[in-house]
């Protein structure tokens, strides 16, 4: 009689595995990764990430294409208030201004088209590469933040993703839905590994096994049969004549 054969693939389950914990560092280090933008967000009086001497800003508009190109993320150098009153025509900055009129300022990066002033009562007149006139508006030493030199540190199309991730909505399908998914993932593999455990302290029969014990007692029900029949009395008894 042929018996069937279950085989299985243990290289592929041990892909997968290997593949999820892949993806699972992956995810760690990228949370670990905006947990340092936030805390560096926070920590300083710009309300931007500051890391060392640099400070991380996204380009949220196409003022400054073709040089800086909107969605670009760059990394401007702080500047100390003896830096700041050394700038010069040309340079780019990034400064604190009220863009909207709603008294909250906002940060803007713009080439200096002019400098008046010397020291600390410095002021400097701006404009955006792709505007075809200037800021109308006038800043001061205390507005800028940090220069920004063509060569810098400028990664395009990262800052949009980076701005969609500070938004509620990204950081919820970034962010929050994926831990939540770990976490239910996480739960998973210990009741499934708590079930394994416990699966190994009970016997499990083979099929062979089970075969034998069958066999043995079919065995042990015929030759109680055979003795059965063998114990039965004889009939001594003698004929009686007529």
């Amino acid at each position: 009689m042929d018996t069937a054969v279950k085989t299985k693939n243990p290289s592929a389950k041990k892909v997968v595995k290997i593949v999820l914990n892949v993806l699972l560092w992956i995810f760690l280090l990228f949370a670990l990764v905006m947990m340092i933008f936030a805390f560096a967000s926070i920590s300083n009086d710009y309300g931007v990430p500051i890391l060392g001497k640099k400070v991380v800003l996204c380009v949220a508009s196409e003022s400054m294409e073709p040089t800086i190109k909107k969605g670009d993320m760059i990394t401007g150098k702080i500047l100390s208030t003896e830096e700041k009153a050394e700038l010069k025509e040309g340079d780019i900055i990034s400064f604190f201004v009220d863009l909207d009129g709603d008294g909250a300022k906002e940060i803007n990066t713009h080439r200096i088209i002019s400098v008046a002033g010397e020291g600390e009562n410095v002021t400097f007149r701006t404009k955006g590469d792709n505007n075809a006139s200037a800021d109308g508006y006038t800043l001061h030493v205390k507005d800028v933040i940090c220069s920004w030199k063509e060569g810098d540190t400028q990664w395009h199309g990262f800052g949009s993703f980076l701005g969609f991730l500070q938004s509620r909505t990204g950081f919820l399908c970034i962010v929050v839905i994926p831990l939540i998914l770990l976490f239910v993932y996480e739960i998973v593999r210990f009741v499934l590994m708590i079930v394994k455990l416990k699966g190994k302290d009970k016997k499990s029969i083979s099929d062979e096994e089970k075969e034998e014990i069958r066999r043995q007692a079919v065995e042990e029900y015929r030759r109680s049969l055979e003795e059965g029949s063998s114990a039965e009395p004889k009939d001594d008894t003698p004929d009686s004549q007529a």
